[in-house]
């Protein structure tokens, strides 16, 4: 790595960004030398998100200055950050499947004749000469979905090389990959790194963190918290930095950890055995009884999301069967699933909702026929809707509002409301407060309480630690597709979970 004397070839001074009164990002310096890959780190809301975009030209106001090899720079836009060298690969890739991975390669700027035509020819010739350079070896005329997603990052980061980047930012790169995956990825970030491109990574998975990078910078609620060598940093030191404090040191409340009970005596009422899903999670089993809040805990990535996905049969397992009451669900038929009591409540709220409509449709769609019998009247749907708002809580409590005009608290709110009119007896949550104030965030899972309390089975899959402690009676942790630990009878706080995940 060069030495730290040298200008920076990417320098942000006192970077910062407010929405409104909410402060993400707080005079933020960060520094990256060229030929260096730099980890940044933090919790849920720490501002990496924030900081990233404003590199990659997806936040175009912000406070502070960045600077490209010294000079000052203005990235209003995503197409002025790569003219300045600077390109992001996001967790969500933005290749296209269907194209081949030579036309991925291109996307945007194919190279043409004289007589105005794509060249073709031209295309295939380059791309092969661009990835062998990188050490790539895949067919360019293959569909680029027919690859594994590490091929397609690989090919999402040749694009940037070739298209200028001198800057690369990695957001969760290994998130969904496989240990043999992730040594393939490495392997390239290397070769890029001896050629003198610099990387940001950015993950949250702290092993990998410190296998891969030069130095790490930690943010904590929009601010730095400590840039330092990798040299210098042991697993537990970031985690302690991430945190805020020292395990020794804890504060009060969730913070000192949680004591969890001995588990319940009764017979569980939905059990995995050896379910698996190619590429998310395998050979996964595990119960959960009536009355019983199971957490499933990991960072972005560890595959408990698209299990509880596949538990309410919204995927469809590779292998292994999910039982209700000791007998099988179909797999994939999320109707049977829902008629048998067991619902998904998506992180994704536009999964579940029909944001267009109004209220009272969304709340009944699920239960027409119970709800208004033979006849469907607008009378009837209402009747039915109106009690269920009042206790979730809605507000304003108007069924006949679109959906899509309430805030995301109460489209949860609505979301449960429609779940409540039918029998539930496993309640699948997937992020249920993700992007919800403190006080709506309480009010939804006040609503869990009351259904675990009334005997409701729940099993809550969250990225915040924070979560997890406050409502699970059971915890099993999860990272890179499996089960690492169960918690269970015993003290537990944020920082054995995340040394576990």
């Amino acid at each position: 790595m060069p030495a730290a004397t040298e200008t920076p070839l990417l320098e942000c001074r006192s970077v910062g960004k407010r929405y409104g009164g909410v402060v993400a990002l707080q005079e933020v310096d960060f520094t990256l030398q060229a030929g260096e890959v730099h980890g940044v780190v933090g919790g849920n809301g720490a501002g990496k998100s924030t900081l990233m975009k404003i590199l990659a030209g997806a936040v175009a106001e912000y406070d502070g200055t960045v600077l490209v090899a010294g000079r000052p720079v203005a990235l209003s836009a995503p197409q002025a950050a790569m003219a300045e060298g600077i390109a992001m690969v996001y967790q969500e890739l933005s290749g296209v499947g269907q194209l081949s991975v030579a036309e991925n390669l291109f996307l945007g700027r194919q190279p043409t004749t004289r007589c105005g035509r794509v060249d073709w020819m031209g295309i295939r010739r380059k791309a092969r000469a661009w990835l062998a350079e990188l050490e790539i070896d895949v067919d360019i005329r293959r569909r680029l979905d027919s690859y594994p997603l590490v091929v397609r990052q690989m090919v999402e980061i040749a694009r940037g090389v070739h298209s200028g980047a001198r800057v690369l930012i990695l957001d969760e790169p290994t998130s969904a990959l496989s240990p043999p995956e992730t040594r393939r990825l490495f392997e390239l970030v290397r070769r890029l790194r001896s050629r003198g491109v610099a990387i940001v990574f950015v993950s949250h998975f702290i092993e990998d963190v410190l296998e891969i990078c030069d130095r790490v910078t930690v943010l904590r609620d929009g601010r730095l918290v400590e840039t330092a060598p990798v040299a210098c940093l042991g697993k537990h030191d970031v985690i302690e930095k991430i945190l805020g404090h020292r395990r020794e040191a804890t504060e009060r409340g969730y913070e000192a950890g949680v004591r969890l009970g001995a588990g319940r005596s009764e017979p569980p009422v939905l059990v995995a055995e050896g379910v698996s899903l190619s590429g998310s999670f395998s050979e996964i089993s595990l119960e959960v009884s009536p009355g019983e809040c199971l957490g499933l805990y990991g960072f972005v990535g560890a595959g408990h999301q698209e299990l509880v996905q596949t538990l309410a049969q919204a995927r469809r397992a590779t292998s292994g069967c999910v039982r209700l009451g000791g007998v099988s669900l179909p797999p994939g038929d999320t109707h049977t699933a829902v008629r048998r009591g067991v619902v998904l409540v998506a992180a994704d709220r536009a999964r579940s909702l029909f944001i267009k409509g109004e209220i009272y449709k969304n709340v009944t769609l699920a239960h027409l026929r119970q709800v208004t019998g033979r006849w469907l009247t607008r009378r009837r749907e209402l009747a039915a809707t109106q009690p269920v708002l009042d206790r979730v809580g809605c507000r304003p409590p108007n069924p006949l509002l679109p959906v899509g005009s309430l805030s995301g608290g109460n489209q949860q709110k609505v979301v449960m409301a429609k779940w409540l009119l039918g029998d539930v007896r496993v309640l699948l949550l997937e992020e249920p407060t993700r992007g919800m104030d403190v006080a709506a965030k309480e009010e939804v899972m006040g609503l869990v309480a009351e259904l675990t309390a009334q005997g409701t089975a729940v099993v809550l899959a969250s990225t915040e630690p924070e979560m997890i402690l406050a409502h699970a009676d059971r915890i099993l942790v999860m990272s890179r597709g499996r089960i690492t630990r169960e918690f269970v009878d015993a003290d537990v706080d944020k920082s054995a979970l995340m040394r576990s995940a």
